[in-house]
């Protein structure tokens, strides 16, 4: 059944009409808050409209930068009208830029210069920093004391290379609030600025601070109750072509497949909308203002259409964690192992990888929410937030393989799932894999961490399989000597949030843990909602380790866990 489901999807994925819906998005610059998005969320709703979905709408809510959504903010209002920065040296100009001709130029919430622009003196970090435009490095911008010292001496904002890609210009963001406005230069760029002398810089950033935070919606209705979601973020500044471009057509494609496919019990709603916290404002409006139940599952489409080969990031299924056990993982990963079967004769690999929460689909597997969700993505793209990010780097049947997996896994969840002996050789299927790789990462960590992770994965068979058969899993835990810890928290994890209620020396201290991994906040995403008033805060690291699949650094695991119980996020029950 699953292999003829996804054979059937991929033959009616309008593969030209999704990378049409692509390339028209990734026109737009889709600032979380901006006209961008706005015109992006109306291009949306039309082609949504077209694909069959019903109860279309575009719903608009004040981006005013106040919590709205439990402790989730609303962005800010910021849509650059114009930002051009002219560099002169002795010999001439060196470096001239438009963000109309140059995306990912302009800082995010960048301030507005006075009048028609500015002329000032570029500098260096140690001279004169008033009014002046300052050359950045990398290690200086990655010094967490930089922008207050720059607002602190009056500069007028920077330069830097900081976050390029490769020959690229990266993605550069400032505080909402931010009076600094900044350029992100190529290396190129910058190795031509870096050492001048006495140079001036013509800067004009124009701003409008008048729109909405956008969120689309539409439904196919299904006979009974429950619903399947389906969702992409809609924002980033253009092109971001695979993030997220990608999922956002993705979503569109996968409505006219599904449209035309009748029989599904539940129904499948689709949403789009800046990251985070468009799906904050979705989820606060279903749980907090209409009393209505969260999804039976969800479905995120995150940069799924990338070229493997130029992106060398293959096309990865983001498991729900262990802590909500759930037939939707296995299911996600049959139905993608037979997208890829069925278009082997095109280059690209598929994995699997635990719960991260790098993306939307964070937000459902909260103990809050209960929602099992998986996402399909490519998160090692070298390309992501730069410039680079460019249609060239999207394969038309990567996007196919993704709409149709899509497609066919919210099909199979809304009608109810395979049959049993379907269901059966799925988990058959799934199990052996797990068993296979569990005793690979055991022998290669060897010891008794090993061998705690052979049951561990025993154990989550065992949960699968008593689901299969209608019987509630066994979630008993070991008996624990340390007191345990509770969730603090209101509606949906919000690291950001949480971040933000830590003292200014342990916010730094975790930032920094953060810069040097970015895989600690996955760390701390998997031990905060593992805080179920049961289970000690030595048992929750134990876990947390198995569930990703290696051991943790017990010094950093344990200074991420105290900055959970500093924040008051995870108190002691």
């Amino acid at each position: 059944m699953v292999e003829h489901l996804v054979a059937r999807f991929l033959r009616s994925v309008d593969t030209a009409r999704t990378m049409d819906d692509l390339r028209r998005i990734a026109g737009f610059d889709r600032y979380q808050a901006s006209l961008g998005l706005e015109r992006a969320a109306r291009v949306v709703a039309g082609a949504a409209v077209d694909a069959g979905l019903q109860n279309v709408a575009v719903h608009g809510y004040q981006a005013d930068g106040k919590a709205q959504w439990w402790t989730f903010e609303a962005p800010v209002s910021w849509t650059p009208l114009s930002a051009t920065l002219r560099v002169v040296g002795a010999g001439g100009p060196v470096v001239e830029l438009d963000h109309g001709i140059h995306p990912f130029a302009v800082a995010t919430y960048s301030a507005s210069t006075p009048g028609g622009g500015v002329t000032v003196p570029l500098v260096r970090r140690g001279g004169d920093l008033d009014g002046a435009l300052v050359v950045v490095d990398r290690d200086e911008y990655r010094d967490g004391a930089l922008l207050a010292e720059l607002d602190a001496g009056g500069a007028l904002g920077f330069v830097t290379d900081a976050t390029n890609k490769g020959d690229e210009r990266g993605r550069v963001e400032l505080p909402t609030t931010s009076r600094l406005l900044a350029f992100s230069l190529t290396p190129a760029e910058f190795a031509r600025v870096a050492d001048l002398r006495d140079a001036t810089a013509r800067v004009e950033v124009s701003v409008d601070r008048t729109a909405g935070m956008p969120v689309v919606s539409g439904v196919l209705p299904g006979d009974g109750d429950g619903e399947v979601w389906l969702t992409a973020h809609l924002c980033h500044p253009r092109p971001s072509a695979n993030d997220n471009a990608s999922g956002v057509a993705a979503l569109l494609g996968a409505a006219r497949a599904l449209a035309a496919v009748p029989g599904r019990r539940a129904a499948v709603r689709f949403f789009w909308g800046p990251e985070f916290v468009g799906t904050a404002s979705i989820l606060h409006r279903r749980l907090a203002v209409e009393g209505g139940p969260p999804p039976m599952a969800v479905i995120n489409l995150d940069m799924v259409g990338e070229d493997q080969a130029l992106c060398a990031s293959p096309f990865v299924v983001e498991r729900s964690p262990d802590t909500l056990p759930s037939l939707l993982t296995p299911l996600a990963e049959r139905v993608v192992h037979e997208a890829f079967a069925a278009t082997a004769d095109s280059p690209g690999t598929w994995q699997s990888s635990p719960f991260l929460g790098f993306s939307d689909h964070a937000l459902f597997v909260d103990p809050s929410v209960g929602s099992p969700a998986v996402q399909f993505c490519h998160p090692a793209d070298r390309f992501n937030h730069s410039a680079a990010d460019t249609i060239d780097k999207v394969s038309p049947v990567e996007l196919t393989r993704a709409t149709a997996a899509a497609a066919a896994l919210a099909h199979l969840v809304a009608s109810g799932g395979p049959g049993p002996d379907e269901l059966g050789r799925v988990l058959d299927w799934w199990c052996e894999r797990e068993v296979a790789r569990a005793e690979e990462v055991a022998a290669a960590q060897g010891g008794e961490w090993g061998r705690r992770l052979r049951g561990h994965v025993e154990r989550g068979n065992a949960r699968l399989r008593a689901l299969a058969a209608g019987v509630d899993p066994d979630r008993t835990t070991a008996e624990d000597d340390e007191p345990p810890v509770r969730a603090a928290w209101d509606g949906p994890l919000n690291l950001r949030a949480m971040i933000a209620h830590l003292p200014e020396a342990s916010r730094h201290a975790l930032g920094s843990l953060i810069a040097a991994d970015k895989h600690c906040l996955a760390v701390l995403f998997n031990l905060a909602i593992r805080a179920d008033g049961r289970t000690g805060r030595s048992a929750i690291i134990e876990d947390t380790s198995l569930a990703l699949g290696r051991p943790l650094d017990g010094v950093v695991a344990g200074r991420l866990f105290d900055a959970l119980e500093e924040s008051g996020w995870v108190v002691r029950a």
